[in-house]
């Protein structure tokens, strides 16, 4: 009978293949956990619904931070047509106490509250202008519209504010640092899953191939048949057997001629 072994190299190039699918499976569920928090970071809010309240600016840098971003409840319109956003207008914000500034690009602010758009789309300019390109609706969702911003380029140390309206307050940094962190774990899960999961895909096919054509022999086999007759015959597999013949002594007839 023949004997059929799976040899040790299909079996190891098997068990990478699983190994290599599992990483890109937990790759692809850790990018899809980062596309989640994502999406938390622009829900997160250093303070809401108030009307005072202390942020702790933390300058990492020592080059001075980007500061915070007010939100109120309301929409973009100009009802009575005077070129600003009503909800602007209907919003006081004041600064009651900010920590030191970078002057070299704080724009001669000192920390106090500016009102602002989208001041990358409407032409790096911070103002309420009741321009179509001067909207941010990032946080639409939760009914919040921007109508400013506080403490540029302040070093570390405590802002204190308070409104007139209830607000809600983003760190921006802070924000900004988190939402990089988790772009960069979703880049590493998606781009390390896909890569894990290809190259599983093909240890497993390969592995597959080897062990259905890569097969050890049997052990060849070899018949033997016990004497007969004074005869001992051994048959090899495709030859023919071979038959020796042995003649007993006889005792009494001792054999003649000497040495």
């Amino acid at each position: 009978m023949r004997l059929v072994e799976m040899r040790t190299a299909p079996k190891v190039v098997l068990v990478i293949g699983l190994v290599l699918t599992i990483i890109g499976i937990v790759g692809f569920a850790i990018g899809m956990d980062s596309v989640s928090e994502i999406e938390e970071e622009f829900t997160k809010y250093e303070l809401e619904n108030v009307t005072n309240g202390t942020i702790v600016i933390e300058d990492t840098d020592g080059y001075g931070d980007l500061g915070v971003t007010f939100w109120v409840k309301g929409v973009y319109e100009d009802a009575n047509e005077n070129g600003e956003w009503d909800v602007c207008e209907s919003t006081t914000i004041t600064v009651l106490s900010a920590p030191e500034v970078n002057t070299e690009w704080d724009e001669d602010l000192n920390g106090e509250f500016y009102y602002e758009g989208n001041y990358d789309a409407y032409g790096n300019v911070s103002n309420c202008d009741s321009n179509s390109l001067n909207k941010v609706l990032d946080r639409e969702s939760d009914g919040l519209v921007k109508v400013g911003r506080a403490c540029l380029a302040c070093y570390s140390g405590n802002l204190t504010f308070e409104s007139n309206v209830p607000v809600w307050v983003t760190y921006d940094d802070k924000l900004a640092e988190e939402i990089i962190d988790e772009i960069g774990a979703l880049f590493l899960g998606f781009i390390g899953g896909f890569g894990g999961l290809c190259c599983g895909i093909i240890f497993l096919i390969i592995g597959i191939i080897m062990a259905l054509t890569m097969k050890d022999d049997g052990p060849k086999q070899m018949m033997y048949m016990p004497p007969a007759d004074n005869q001992l015959i051994a048959q090899q597999p495709g030859s023919q057997p071979t038959t020796t013949h042995m003649s007993q002594p006889d005792f009494g007839n001792p054999p003649q001629g000497g040495l």
